[in-house]
Parts: structure tokens; sequence; C-alpha cells
């Protein structure tokens, strides 16, 4: 692939750049493995989402799932730049906290809530715990009378939409953990109801999946709420505050073409990530317009979505693009009797997990010899003692290219970038192997580079442990 393609990215002296800082001379004197992000990147990407769905429905707001990346200095970039956040465990939500966010911009997502995460997130006054089940929502109303102090509750629904992408990112059906189910959606709504001094009813959310790419998925969705809203407000007279489409935005991976000779179509639409912001947004809003919900709904509830607030929860859409992760070659390798090269690099699953969980597809250049040609195939591995940990299918599910073309001198002490990279790496990472793990650099919008998250040392490795003798 071309980085260049990436906007933030450039060559200067043979060099890969990031935000025109050199990217081989911060894996140098920083060391690898390595995360580097764009403080540009990540206000551009906050702005193009919140700006784009703010054209069609002025009242939207992003709350940026912070599970796709978690280190403070970018959570403290996304909260400048406007963005609101979403959690998923009482961890996430002290970090928000903080990192600067106030309860009031604060949604609290899930399916294993505890007693304790949900009293914090009671007594932060955040803007909403997202129920996801019957069991849920009673643990909730029995925690919110302990402490005598009310709480603000979305229902999370099951629309029953497919994204056909990876099952273990679809979470849009009854097949998932997720979302309360629509036999059971009604007694909920009731039960929240009923508990008037001690829960309100702020809105309905759904979230159907990362990278969608299929156009057609969101607009379905979307329905699927818009209809459950109406028909909750005949049978009882509530009308949602809230809108809550979840993420799912996708980002694109620079899959070469040539992948679809080999990979299953879905995954290779999946990684293309054709499908633009400007898209979904006008293609969602759309929906909630009086003239299209007259069509479905009746000239009484024409006007009903007008003064609804939307929200969206996307995560790899804000951060994915925004980080590279640079990585040493380590070592090389010749297998004559099937005439592979490879090589091996200290960025492994220990790094960046999701190659393995779901053997998400990363474009990786050389970046000290970016100006030379990419045309030699090198099968490349990590550092590991895991025959899995490999940038390629092991399981040959036909998920990801055997072969990363590099320049044909591509040799030990070579540099890796790692491109789009930023979404689900540092959150992911373990010491698997006693490897500490990598640092964060953030090249901030001065061009100065400063560090976000210390790399582990191996005294780390021994941290919270207790000696025996």
């Amino acid at each position: 692939m071309n980085p260049i393609t990436i906007s933030n990215l450039s060559v200067e002296q043979d060099s890969l750049s990031m935000d025109g800082v050199n990217l081989v001379k911060l894996a140098e004197e920083y060391g690898t493995p390595l995360y580097v992000f764009s403080e540009k990147r990540l206000r551009q990407n906050v702005r193009e989402i919140l700006d784009t769905f703010r054209r069609f429905h002025p009242k939207t707001n992003l709350h940026y799932a912070s599970k796709a990346e978690t280190t403070l200095g970018v959570l403290q970039v996304i909260h400048d730049e406007g963005s609101m956040l979403e959690v998923n465990s009482g961890g996430e939500l002290f970090k928000g906290i903080q990192s600067g966010f106030p309860g009031e911009e604060i949604v609290f997502n899930g399916v294993g809530k505890t007693k304790e995460e949900l009293e914090f997130a009671i007594r932060r006054n955040i803007k909403a715990i997202i129920v996801d089940s019957p069991f849920e929502l009673d643990r909730l109303i029995r925690v919110a009378k302990r402490i005598g102090k009310p709480a603000n509750v979305m229902l999370r629904i099951v629309p029953e939409v497919s994204t056909n992408v990876v099952k273990g990112d679809e979470t849009g059906t009854h097949e998932t953990k997720f979302g309360i189910s629509t036999d059971e959606l009604d007694g909920c709504v009731q039960a929240v109801l009923h508990e008037k001094e001690t829960l309100r009813l702020v809105g309905l959310h759904f979230h159907i999946g990362t990278q969608t790419y299929n156009l057609a998925s969101f607009v379905a969705a979307f329905r699927v709420l818009l209809e459950t809203a109406i028909r909750i407000y005949k049978k009882t007279g509530y009308r949602p505050a809230i809108l809550d489409i979840g993420g799912g935005l996708p980002v694109p991976h620079y899959i070469d073409p040539a992948a679809r000779q080999y990979m299953p179509e879905n995954i290779y639409q999946m990684l293309r990530g054709a499908l633009s912001v400007e898209q979904i947004a006008h293609a969602v809003t759309d929906e909630m317009k009086p003239q299209a919900v007259r069509e479905w709904a009746g000239d009484l509830y024409a006007n009903f979505f007008e003064d609804c607030e939307l929200i969206l929860e996307s995560g790899r859409k804000v951060v994915a693009d925004a980080a590279v992760v640079l990585s040493k070659v380590l070592s090389e390798k010749r297998r004559a009797s099937l005439d592979e090269d490879w090589l091996v690099i200290d960025a492994g699953l220990h790094t960046m997990l999701e190659v393995k969980t779901y053997h998400w597809y990363f474009p990786i250049v050389c970046a000290n010899k970016i100006s030379k040609s990419h045309v030699r195939p090198f099968k490349i591995a990590g550092p590991l003692c895991e025959s899995g940990d490999v940038w390629f299918d092991c399981d040959h599910h036909r998920d990801l290219p055997d072969f990363r073309m590099l320049p044909d001198s591509t040799t030990a002490g070579d540099w890796i970038a790692i491109l789009v990279a930023g979404a689900y790496g540092t959150p992911l990472m373990t010491r698997y192997n006693g490897r500490p793990m990598a640092g964060a650099l953030m090249i901030r919008n001065d061009g100065s580079v400063v560090m976000i998250r210390e790399p582990e040392t191996f005294e780390t490795l021994l941290a919270g442990e207790k000696s025996l003798f």
C-alpha cells in the first residue's frame, strides 16, 4: 500500500513521518515496540463526525467509545475537541473522570455491571446507565434505592440486524450477549416507568457492531429503534429524549484489492471500510425526518423525533488511523523448502492482540526504507513462544494475506511501521512471555513529542506480586 494515502503520513529523507516528525528517529530514541499517536488526527476525526452529523441533525453528540483506546492523554484530547464519553466498566468510568469528562457527559454500557460499578455511576450523576437486561435492571433499582439517589437510564434493544462482519464484532442480534430481547423489552419499560422516584428513562439504544460496511445495516437498525419508540409511546405515553445508535463507523484499512482473490468478500469489504461518515449521517438522519416518519407512522407522529438528541458511540473511527505502531526487525529466517522468507519483529500479539482474536488486518511498511519499492514477499512473525504469534492467518481461514510486501533489502535492524493501529491496541496489551508492555507517544499539534504512556521495564513485571520467600 502507499502510506501517503493516510493524510498525516509523509516521506521525509527516505523515512516515514507523521505530522512532520520522523518516525524512524522516534523508534531509535524511545525503543520499540512503540505506539505513536497524532493529536492532529484525533481532533480531525472527532470534528469530522460531529460536524458531519450536525449538518443533518444539529442535536447530535459523539460519545467516544473509550474501550478502543483509554490512554489518559488520548482521552484528554478527544474531550477537549468536544466529544463526550461511553464506558464499559467502572475502570473506564474512573479514567474518563480523571481525564476531565464530567459525569453528565458519560454513558455506561456493558453486559456485566457490578453493584459497585452501578453505585459509582449513580453517585457521579452520569448521563445514562444503558441497561442491558431485566436482571441488570432489577440490580440497578435495588442499588439506586439503597443509596437513595435516582439514576438516568437508557434501554439497549436488540434490532435483529446482522452486519455480516467478523462474528465476534457483531452485536445486534439475539445470537450475541448484548441487549434486551424483544419479548422482554415491554416489561423493562414498564418497570422503569413504575420506579419514577428511582429511575429516569431518558432514551433507547442499540449497537450493531464495529466496522459496519453496509449502509442498509445502519438504516435498518435505526428504523427498528424508531418503530420501537413509537410503539412504546402508544402503549405508555413515554417519549424518548435520546436515540443512541452506538458505533460502527468504518475506517479504511487499505487492503490490496488483490485480496479479493482469496479473502471472503464480507471480510474484504469490512477492511476496505469505504463507507463515509457523510453517507451514514445522511441516511440515518433522513429516517427521523418528518417526511420519512410520516410514510410508516402517519401524520400524527411525523414530528415525533425532531427534538431528540442523537448519540453516536464511535471508537475505532476516532482513534484507528491516528496512531502507528513502530517495531524493530529482530531476526530473519529462510525456509528454502517452502521458498519463504520470514522476518521476526518485536511487536506480536502481546502488543496488538486483534491480529490473533479477529485476524485483523493492519497495513505494514518498512519505515526506514519507505522510498524503496515494497516488492518482496515476507512472512512476518512476532517474538513470542506461540505459533499463532504471526501477522498472517496460520489457521487458514483466508482472512489475512500470507505475505507482506516489503523492500527487497529488508533485514534485521530495520524499522517496521504498522499503520491504522490506534484502536484496540494498548487496552489489549499483555505481558505474555515476560515482555514488558509498549509505551506510547503523542505528536502534539505544535510538533512537540510527549510520552503519554511510559514503556514498561522488567521491574514492572513484578508489580503487584508478593514473594513467598
